[in-house]
């Protein structure tokens, strides 16, 4: 009888530490997988980025202010003030040009568009992307001239305005909300929305003209076509 009491103790106290030690051991490896899984969440990975705010993408084009007169100002991607230029320079997407109330300047995109902008000028370039060119204009007068390789778009205030192969006069008013644009050479296409929040597009040929006002988000087209004539492109 005791030794089968003995035998009963000794199985007892082996399963006793055999459940103790099995309880070490799983603590120790939860604690241990707790610290790993808290270690990598708290460590955040590298980001990188090929973005570069001074820089503008490696597949856009390139512009050149072939000629200047007067005064005119060049805003980069992070200059927060104007630069004065003194002579051709190059442009980039994302850049500004500013002329003053006696300045010129001619800017020519890889022979696809040339863009000639008057006294008291602002003109944004947004996007000089292959497949499509589109410039900000803020106020005063620019002809804007491009060939069929890319397309021009104009954004001024509720005014989006694109051509191809054509030459249009394009002023802006900041004072009276207007914008004209005068197309001299072949076609283009300009939408907004109206006050009733309803699209309208406009559809102007080489001789006619049309006309914005953003105060009533209305646009007309005036005066009769013209017939199509062949030349330079610049």
């Amino acid at each position: 009888m005791s030794s089968i009491m003995l035998v009963m103790k000794t199985v007892l106290i082996f399963l006793l530490f055999f459940f103790v030690g099995s309880a070490i051991v799983m603590g120790y490896h939860y604690w241990a997988s707790f610290n790993n899984f808290n270690f990598n969440f708290n460590s955040k990975p590298a980001i990188t980025t090929k973005f570069s705010l001074a820089n503008a993408p490696s597949d856009s084009l390139r512009g050149e202010i072939t000629s200047f007169s007067g005064t005119v100002d060049w805003f980069s991607r992070t200059a927060a003030k104007p630069v004065v230029i003194t002579s051709v320079r190059s442009l980039q997407q994302g850049e500004k040009v500013s002329t003053g109330s006696n300045g010129k300047a001619q800017i020519i995109i890889q022979n696809d568009a040339a863009v000639s902008l008057s006294s008291d000028t602002d003109v944004s370039i947004i996007q000089l992307l292959p497949q499509n060119f589109v410039f900000l204009q803020d106020k005063g007068s620019v002809v804007y001239q491009n060939t069929q390789n890319a397309p021009v778009n104009v954004r001024s205030f509720g005014l989006v305005s694109i051509f191809t192969n054509s030459t249009v006069a394009y002023s802006v008013n900041p004072e009276e909300q207007t914008i004209t644009a005068i197309v001299k050479k072949g076609t283009m296409q300009a939408a907004y929305e109206d006050s009733q929040n309803n699209s309208q597009v406009m559809t102007a040929q080489a001789g006619q003209t049309i006309q914005f006002d953003e105060t009533t988000n209305e646009g007309t087209v005036q005066g009769e076509p013209i017939q199509k004539s062949n030349g330079p492109p610049f």
